[in-house]
């Protein structure tokens, strides 16, 4: 709840213990939030979006609280430029998987804190029990593996059911994107290692992993923000920062022009050659 009334402060449609039916366990669950941004906060003046490419992000958080255990997560090179992540799905999921073109095209030029020189990722983590044991709190539960883990499969279940809607509508032209946060409510810390290991405390890393896509039968690129409480709106500024620059650039006739060419021509693939019978 706390976390929701940040959300809604900022103009954020919220959506609490959203239902998602999970085909690993085979039974239903709750994904804790799922906020919506206005349109009025990312999409700049005199850009008419209803004939136009734009990115419509959502922002999926999992929300969770220790006084038994820190979290500490160990630092790593990130694996590459990953521009083809899966955060994204639009309207030719359909027929291609996922946005592949389109956010390689627009995630290419920099603007996500994904790509920035000063973004910590961590790959590893670890619960490190505290001297103070809280109640109500099992010894070992593993909060981080169970966060995570929501979100893919929270994510893929989205996508199946949104691949479905979008196909419903070719003429959209929105991109939805996903920004997958965990919020935590304790002690987080940024561990790596030189001569010796050395502990950071860290309100925000980023997580990077991979996960088997529903749409894509294959593994692709998942970038999670891991954000303490106290930070939780400096990140959300700098999201909402990157969303309205993507559009911004958007807006450009030339931005919507290669845009539309490069779906275009990924779209005439997907159909069959046929000839016409007299």
């Amino acid at each position: 709840m706390e976390v929701s009334s940040v959300l809604r402060k900022r103009d954020y449609e919220v959506y609490n213990g959203v239902y998602f039916f999970d085909n690993d366990e085979k039974k239903a669950r709750e994904f804790d939030i799922e906020g919506v941004l206005s349109l009025d906060r990312i999409i700049p003046s005199k850009f008419e979006i209803q004939k136009s490419w734009y990115l419509n992000p959502q922002v999926l958080i999992e929300c969770k609280k220790s006084d038994v255990y820190s979290w500490v997560f160990f630092r790593s090179e990130p694996i590459g430029l990953w521009y083809d992540i899966g955060h994204s799905i639009d309207a030719s999921t359909e027929k291609r998987g996922y946005l592949k073109s389109a956010c390689g095209e627009v995630l290419s030029k920099g603007f996500l804190h994904y790509y920035k020189e000063n973004t910590i990722f961590v790959s590893a983590y670890q619960q490190i029990k505290l001297e103070k044991k809280g109640k109500g709190e099992a010894d070992g539960k593993d909060a981080i593996l169970d966060a995570i883990g929501k979100i893919i499969k929270f994510m893929n279940y989205r996508f199946q059911n949104l691949k479905r809607f979008f196909a419903t509508d070719p003429s959209r032209k929105d991109v939805l994107f996903y920004f997958p946060l965990i919020v935590f409510d304790g002690e987080l810390y940024e561990a790596s290692f030189g001569q010796a290991l050395e502990l950071r405390e860290s309100n925000h890393l980023v997580y990077e992993t991979r996960y088997l896509s529903s749409l894509t039968k294959s593994l692709v690129p998942l970038y999670i923000d891991i954000v303490r409480k106290d930070a939780l709106e400096q990140i959300l500024s700098i999201i909402e920062k990157e969303v309205y620059d993507i559009n911004t650039y958007l807006k450009n006739p030339k931005s919507q022009e290669h845009l539309s060419a490069i779906l275009d021509k990924g779209k005439n693939k997907t159909k069959s050659p046929h000839k016409e019978v007299t």
